[in-house]
C-alpha cells in the first residue's frame, strides 16, 4: 500500500491480547469450508505452495476432513502455517509510470489460506 491521500497508512489490526476469548466465536464448520470451496475461482495462478485451486476443490472424504481440522486449529490457536503467510507480489505498470502510485500490485497467495 502506498501512502497516498485516499489510502490508509496503518492497517489497525488488534493484537492477540486485545481479543477476549468470548469474542472468538464458534469453530469453523464443515459447511463453511465447502461453501468456500464452491465459490473459489478456478484457473487462477498458484501461490507460493504450488497448489492449484482445482486440486483443492477436488478434495473429498478424509482429506477434506483433515483440511477442515487444519482450518479449525488455525482459527482456535491463531497460528498460521508459514506457507499461508507467504505471497508473491507482482507490480504492474499503469499507463505512465513516474511514481510508486503508478503501479498496481497483484499478490499471489496460497489458495488454501483463503478458506481458513
Amino acid at each position: 500500500m502506498y501512502n497516498k491521500q485516499d489510502k490508509p497508512t496503518e492497517l489497525g489490526l488488534e493484537s492477540e491480547k486485545q481479543v477476549l476469548e468470548d469474542d472468538i466465536g464458534p469453530e469453523v464448520l464443515n459447511i463453511e469450508v465447502e461453501e468456500a470451496m464452491r465459490t473459489l475461482s478456478r484457473r487462477k495462478a498458484e501461490g507460493m505452495d504450488g497448489i492449484s485451486a482445482e486440486f483443492l476443490i477436488s478434495l473429498r472424504g478424509e482429506v477434506k476432513e483433515k483440511f477442515v481440522e487444519l482450518c479449525q486449529l488455525i482459527y482456535r490457536d491463531g497460528v498460521w502455517p508459514k506457507d499461508f503467510l507467504q505471497s508473491v507480489m507482482i507490480p504492474i505498470e499503469k499507463k505512465s509510470v513516474v511514481r510508486c502510485e503508478d503501479f498496481r500490485i497483484i499478490s499471489l497467495i496460497s489458495h488454501a489460506s483463503k478458506w481458513c
